[in-house]
């Protein structure tokens, strides 16, 4: 026995080289004596008939096998392809119905933070005054109850100036005059004192031919409630910023499916196929 040369790999018989074997009969074939004993060929005949049939019948099988395992993995990889497009999808349409709920609830928002800046700043107008207020009427009780002070001013404002004191005008409150002629006249004796109605009690104004330094009460209290408005200012701004960079929203990136679920969603897709 050999192999046929070529792509035909079958099983040959070699005619020269057989010897059948003889098998003890297990039936005599009474009605038809003329038929003989079946030579090689149609031994090799049925053996090719035999290898024909099941080469065709493996290929239908192995056709068959195949598609049902490429349907069934198909169907599984485009079920979990659909399902992250969905999810995608959904998640964009609720962003899109969570902005549009959300747009007039913002716009309320801010006209409630506009409304609510405009009290505090009016509070703070309405408190620096107060506070201007109470200071003008401490003040004034001061210098009742120690007039010496307004002494203790003027030479504070001769001393932050370059003039000699003998050089400038003092211009005082007249009643403010009069108290320090009663309180020091040995120490002003040198001054030259003017009775202006325009300063306010608790201040002074010294004039000179290089300087002119204010010293009223208006001008000090106004440069104490300005650093204070500003104070009060840069405090707001700081607490707007804090609260817009806690309510500013982390955004996540979206989560891709990990390997194991897509296993798991390859092996759900087999089950139900």
């Amino acid at each position: 026995m050999n192999k046929s040369h070529g792509s035909d790999i079958r099983f040959r018989l070699n005619g020269e080289r057989i010897r059948r074997h003889q098998f003890s009969p297990l039936h005599v074939n009474e009605t038809d004596p003329a038929v003989g004993e079946p030579s090689w060929q149609d031994y090799q005949q049925a053996f090719d008939k035999g290898y024909d049939e099941g080469v065709v019948k493996g290929h239908e099988a192995g056709l068959v096998s195949g598609h049902e395992e490429g349907q069934q993995s198909g169907y599984a990889a485009g079920f979990n392809q659909g399902r992250i497009e969905g999810q995608h999808k959904g998640k964009d349409l609720i962003d899109d119905q969570l902005n549009q709920l959300i747009a007039p609830l913002a716009a309320i928002k801010s006209l409630l933070e506009e409304g609510h800046s405009q009290q505090i700043m009016q509070q703070q107008e309405l408190i620096l005054d107060l506070v201007r207020r109470v200071s003008i009427q401490v003040i004034r009780c001061e210098l009742t109850l120690q007039p010496q002070q307004i002494l203790a001013l003027v030479e504070e404002t001769l001393a932050a100036i370059p003039d000699d004191p003998t050089e400038v005008k003092i211009h005082l409150e007249p009643t403010a005059v009069n108290k320090l002629k009663e309180l020091a006249a040995d120490k002003i004796q040198n001054w030259t004192l003017v009775a202006d109605s325009t300063i306010s009690a608790g201040g002074c104004r010294i004039v000179s031919e290089k300087s002119d330094a204010d010293a009223s009460m208006e001008t000090r209290l106004n440069a104490c409630l300005d650093q204070v408005e500003n104070h009060l200012k840069r405090t707001d701004i700081e607490q707007k910023l804090a609260q817009s960079a806690a309510q500013e929203p982390v955004l996540e990136p979206a989560l891709e499916p990990t390997d194991t679920e897509t296993n798991l969603e390859t092996d759900r897709g087999q089950g139900e196929s």
